[in-house]
C-alpha cells in the first residue's frame, strides 16, 4: 500500500468512525435526558448477553476474509455458510436461556429483549461477512458511508422512541433498525454472490482460524463485560446504568480511532512484505497513538467534573464521576493494546490474543467481584484500571513480542512515557483555575515532549513547518 492509499483509507475510516461516534454521543447525550440510570442498567444487562453471543460471529468471519483474500470462492462460500450457521445456533440457544437470564438478574423484561437481539445477531453476521469483503478490497469510503447512514437510522428510531416513552426499548429499537440498513446497504455495496455450501478443505482452515478469534474474543468478551456482570449482580441495576454511563463516555475516542487504525491496521499490515517491515509498522503506528491520544485522555479529565456532568447530562448523573478517571486509564492502554492484536491478526496468529485474554480473565473477574464488594462502582473502575489497562498491557505485548520474535522495550516505552508524561501535565495544572487548567496543560505537555520525547517533537515540529509552508504556497498562489 503506497502513503497515498493509506492516507485516503485514514481518511475514510477516520471520518466513519467519528461520524458515527458522535451520532452515537448525541443519541446517549439526549437519552441520559429522557431516561433514568435504572433504566441505562436495564440494557446494559440486555448488552452483557448480546456481547456473548456476538463475539462468535461478528469479528471472526470478516478477519478471516481480510486475512484469506477473496479469490478463492471456496472459501468465501465456506466462511459465510459457517458464520450464518453458527448466528441461527446461537440465536436460537438465547432465546432458551433468555428466562433464566431475567430471572437471575431480576429483569422480566430481558426475555422480550433478548428475542429481538437473536434477529439482529443472524443480521450481524450476514454484515460481518459483507464488511470482511469491503475492508479487503479497501473500499473504506463506500464502508464509512453505510455505517454513517446506518448509525444515523439508529439515532433517529431510538430517539423517536424514547419521546414516545419506550424507555429501554429504545435502545432495542435503534439497534434492530441499525442492523437491518447497515446489512443492506454493506451488501450493496460489496457485490459479491455467495452460496451456501461448505467445502471439506477449506472448512478446516476456516473454523481453526475462527475459533482462534473467537477464543480471543470469548477472553476479551469476559474481561470487557465482567465488570458490568459484578455490578449489575451485586450493585443493581441503578449502580449499573451510572457506571455504564461513564464507560461510554471515557470510551468515545478510543472506539473512534480503535475502529479508524483497526480497519487500516489490520489490512495494511497483512500486505507489508517482509517481517522487518512490519515490526517498523507497529513501532511507528505505537508512538503515534500514545504521544498524540495521551493528551486527549488528560484532557478530557481535566474538563469532564462533576459540574460538566450536571450541566449537560443532569444532575442524576453526578454519582458516575467517581469512576471517570480510572476508566480513562482503561481506555488509553486499551487503544494501545488494539494495536498488537490487529498486528497478530494480520500475521493469521489470532490464537495468541485467544492465550491473552483468557488467561487474564479470572484475575480481572476476581478483581471486579473484590472492588464491588470494597468500594462499589468505585471499586471495579480501580480493578479495570489496574487489570485491564496497566497489568494486561505488559502482559499482552510480553507474549505478542515473544511470539513475533520482536523486542519488547521499544513498544512499551512510549505508551508509559507519554501516559507519564501527561500526567505530570495533570498534576501541575490542578492548581489553577478550571479555565485556565487545559491551557497550562498543553503547555507543559508540550514542554515535556520537548525534553523527554525529542524524537516526536522534532517529527511533529517538521510536519507543522511543512503544513504551514504549504499553506503559504497556497495563499500566494491565490493573491
Amino acid at each position: 500500500m503506497n502513503r497515498i492509499s493509506l492516507i485516503k483509507s485514514g481518511f475514510w475510516t477516520t471520518y466513519g468512525a467519528i461520524a458515527t461516534r458522535v451520532l452515537a454521543l448525541l443519541s446517549n447525550l439526549l437519552l441520559a435526558r429522557l431516561l433514568l440510570p435504572s433504566e441505562f442498567g436495564v440494557i446494559a444487562v440486555a448488552y452483557i448477553f448480546w456481547g456473548f453471543v456476538n463475539l462468535f460471529t461478528q469479528d471472526s468471519a470478516g478477519s478471516f476474509i481480510v486475512y484469506k483474500g477473496l479469490e478463492d470462492k471456496r472459501y468465501l462460500n465456506t466462511t459465510y455458510t459457517i458464520s450464518l450457521g453458527i448466528g441461527l445456533v446461537l440465536g436460537v440457544g438465547l432465546i432458551a436461556v433468555s428466562p433464566l437470564a431475567a430471572k437471575f438478574f431480576r429483569v422480566p423484561s430481558l426475555v422480550w429483549i433478548l428475542v429481538v437481539f437473536a434477529f439482529n445477531l443472524v443480521l450481524s453476521c450476514a454484515n460481518s461477512i459483507y464488511g470482511g469483503v469491503l475492508t479487503r478490497r479497501m473500499q473504506y469510503r463506500e464502508l464509512a458511508n453505510s455505517n454513517l447512514i446506518a448509525s444515523m437510522v439508529r439515532v433517529f428510531s431510538t430517539a423517536g422512541c424514547a419521546f414516545l416513552g419506550l424507555s429501554y426499548w429504545s435502545f432495542v429499537a435503534g439497534d434492530t433498525a441499525f442492523w437491518l440498513t447497515s446489512c443492506a446497504l454493506l451488501r450493496y455495496h460489496a457485490k459479491q454472490d455467495f452460496r451456501l455450501e461448505i467445502d471439506p478443505e477449506a472448512r478446516k482452515e476456516v473454523l481453526s482460524y475462527c475459533l482462534g478469534a473467537t477464543g480471543s474474543s470469548l477472553g476479551y468478551y469476559v474481561n470487557a463485560n465482567g465488570d458490568n456482570f459484578a455490578i449489575g449482580r451485586m450493585l443493581g441495576s441503578t449502580n449499573l446504568g451510572y457506571y455504564n454511563f461513564a464507560y461510554q463516555l471515557t470510551m468515545a475516542l478510543t472506539t473512534i480511532l480503535g475502529q479508524a487504525i483497526g480497519q487500516i491496521g489490520m489490512s495494511a499490515f497483512a500486505q507489508l512484505p517482509d517481517d522487518k517491515q512490519q515490526e517498523n509498522a507497529l513501532l511507528a503506528v505505537v508512538e503515534q497513538v500514545a504521544y498524540l491520544t495521551a493528551p486527549l485522555y488528560a484532557l478530557f479529565f481535566l474538563i469532564i467534573d462533576q459540574r460538566a456532568i450536571s450541566l449537560v447530562f443532569g444532575a442524576k448523573w453526578i454519582p458516575a464521576t467517581g469512576v471517570i478517571p480510572w476508566l480513562l486509564i482503561f481506555a488509553y492502554f486499551r487503544l494501545i493494546n488494539g494495536q498488537i492484536g490487529s498486528m497478530l491478526s494480520a500475521k493469521g496468529r489470532p490464537g495468541v490474543n485467544a492465550k491473552v485474554n483468557l488467561y487474564i480473565a479470572p484475575v480481572a473477574i476476581l478483581g471486579f467481584l473484590l472492588g464491588a464488594w470494597q468500594a462499589g462502582i468505585v471499586g471495579v473502575s480501580i480493578a479495570v484500571a489496574g487489570v485491564l489497562g496497566i497489568s494486561w498491557t505488559v502482559y499482552w505485548w510480553w507474549v505478542g513480542c515473544r511470539e513475533l520474535g520482536w523486542p519488547l522495550m521499544p513498544f512499551l516505552i512510549p505508551s508509559f512515557k507519554a501516559a507519564l508524561l501527561a500526567l505530570f501535565g495533570i498534576l501541575i495544572s490542578m492548581s489553577v483555575p478550571v479555565i485556565l487548567k487545559p491551557f497550562l496543560f498543553i503547555a507543559m505537555y508540550l514542554v515535556f515532549v520537548r525534553f523527554f520525547a525529542k524524537k516526536q517533537f522534532l517529527l511533529y515540529s517538521s510536519l507543522i513547518e511543512k503544513f504551514a509552508h504549504k499553506l503559504g504556497k497556497l495563499h500566494k498562489i491565490k493573491s
